[in-house]
């Protein structure tokens, strides 16, 4: 089935209708404008059930524009809270994994409260310490971040993403993305 109305948009995993109208048409309050294929709205209870895989159609919608600020691909490798023994790291101040800044910043989304930033080791000669910066990752979500640490393997336009376990770290494995300054 293809949209009678909007652009086709296929559900991703981690997706729901507020993210989704917050990518596509800049505000995830518009997520009532959303259809289904066969341009019927989707109700609370839809919307609550999507998934991965599903096609839903954006009405009207254009691409956002690009995101402001000196952009920087990276390649992106992952390193483990069970790996750094709860050490600081280099600038002495603690972030959050990728899990937790992805559920702080929805979390924020629906409550206006402030987002935690996750936890980044970079080339400082690339990003230097300390720079606050949005993380555009291999999927599309965005996420603030932070250079809060350096590494040894960690030299020119690699970076190294902070995340609750070294399964997760060796699942991901490695991912192209983009830092916003």
């Amino acid at each position: 089935m293809s949209c009678t109305l909007g652009n086709s948009y296929i559900v991703k995993s981690g997706d729901t209708l507020f993210i989704i109208s917050q990518q596509q048409l800049g505000d995830g309050e518009r997520w009532h404008e959303i259809l289904k294929p066969d341009g019927i709205p989707f109700t609370d209870g839809d919307a609550s059930n999507l998934q991965v895989g599903q096609e839903i159609c954006i009405p009207g919608s254009t691409p956002l524009p690009p995101p402001s600020g000196k952009q920087i691909n990276l390649e992106a490798r992952f390193y483990s809270m069970e790996e750094t023994n709860c050490h600081l790291p280099a600038s002495g101040v603690h972030g959050v994994t990728l899990q937790a800044a992805l559920a702080l910043q929805l979390q924020s989304q629906c409550q206006g409260e402030s987002v935690g930033r996750l936890q980044c080791a970079v080339d400082p000669n690339v990003i230097p310490l300390l720079t606050n910066f949005t993380l555009v990752l291999w999927d599309g979500r965005q996420v603030p971040a932070a250079a809060l640490d350096i590494g040894t393997a960690i030299i020119g336009q690699k970076i190294d993403i902070f995340v609750d376990s070294v399964e997760e770290a060796i699942n991901l494995g490695v991912q192209s993305v983009t830092a916003i300054l």
